[in-house]
């Protein structure tokens, strides 16, 4: 585990609401976005009993989609592909995540997310933080298959190759508790964002928490330099 954080030398980053901050208009955005898309694939359901449904589905699972796939048979990659074109990514706001705090900061970034590659491209455009994210370096959902951070290795093993890096160099930043628990058993650092909600308790696989993006790029900063 990297004790000083001025000395790690990757940064594995999800995407909504760790990069930026999502507000409740976005989350009624997307879970919107998900009914609409189950419809588009053929569900029967009035679009508000399927935005409903959604929202049930991000709230147990963290993911607005699963309801779908696992009890209504609708194929996850059909959803996952139909999902984009009902969403809107101008709601997207910077958070105080400048440039300069990435250019500051000597180390790999690559990003790891349960969202589509349309999606994830454009809102990092939208935030200015394109230019560290080469393709080769966007993780999206459909890229790993659709396995679960919260239980699959795979995602971070294809991070950490591209790189090639030691999980023990390496930190992953999320706002999901849950996903922070795989690349913890890897050996990486986990860092939870909590957005100024901070939880009275996290498991021992959350090894740091802060409150944003700009935050702990910052610290990370002052370690390296100081």
């Amino acid at each position: 585990m990297v004790k000083d954080l001025g000395g790690i030398q990757g940064i594995l980053w999800d995407l909504d609401n760790t990069l930026y901050a999502a507000n409740q208009r976005i989350y009624d955005s997307f879970n919107l976005a998900v009914a609409r898309a189950a419809l588009e694939c053929g569900l029967d359901m009035p679009l508000d009993q399927a935005q409903r449904m959604a929202w049930e589905s991000y709230e147990r699972h963290r993911y607005s989609g699963l309801i779908f796939v696992e009890e209504y048979n609708i194929p996850f990659a059909d959803l996952h592909k139909a999902i984009d074109p009902f969403l809107d990514h101008t709601m997207v706001e910077r958070c105080g995540i400048t440039e300069s705090l990435f250019a500051q900061t000597a180390c790999d970034h690559v990003l790891i997310t349960h969202s589509g590659r349309p999606w994830t491209l454009n809102v990092l455009s939208r935030i200015g933080l394109r230019p560290w994210f080469p393709d080769d370096r966007i993780f999206a959902f459909e890229n790993y298959d659709f396995e679960s951070k919260a239980r699959s290795r795979r995602p971070f093993d294809m991070a950490l190759g591209v790189i090639n890096r030691n999980p023990q160099d390496v930190l992953m930043v999320e706002d999901t508790v849950e996903n922070l628990r795989v690349p913890h058993e890897m050996g990486m650092t986990t860092v939870f964002l909590h957005h100024g909600s901070k939880p009275r308790d996290l498991p021992d696989y959350v090894d740091h928490q802060c409150d944003n993006a700009r935050v702990l790029l910052e610290t990370i900063y002052s370690s390296a330099s100081g």
